[in-house]
C-alpha cells in the first residue's frame, strides 16, 4: 500500500476530524472512501480514453500532476 500526504488548511482539517468522530471514522477513511467514489465516478471516462488514444499519451497528460508530489519533503516517503 502506498503512502500519500496531502495540505488541506486547518479548519478543513478541524471539520473533517469533526466529522470522522461523529461516523465513528478515521480521517484517512474517509478520504479512501472518497478516492474510491471519484475513481469510480471515473472509470467510464477513463476506459473511453485508453479505448481512443494510446494508454501512453494518457500518462503523458497526467504527468503534470505527479509532478508536484517528486519533492524533497516527500523523499521520506520512497523507501516504504
Amino acid at each position: 500500500m502506498g503512502v500519500m500526504s496531502i495540505r488541506i488548511d486547518d479548519s478543513r482539517r478541524k471539520a473533517l476530524k469533526v466529522i470522522a468522530s461523529l461516523e465513528g471514522k478515521s480521517m484517512g477513511g474517509i478520504v479512501s472512501e472518497l478516492i474510491e467514489d471519484y475513481i469510480a465516478d471515473n472509470r467510464e471516462r477513463i476506459k473511453e480514453l485508453s479505448e481512443k488514444e494510446n494508454l501512453n499519451e494518457i500518462l503523458k497528460m497526467s504527468e503534470k500532476s505527479f509532478m508536484e508530489w517528486d519533492n524533497e519533503e516527500d523523499e521520506i516517503y520512497n523507501d516504504l
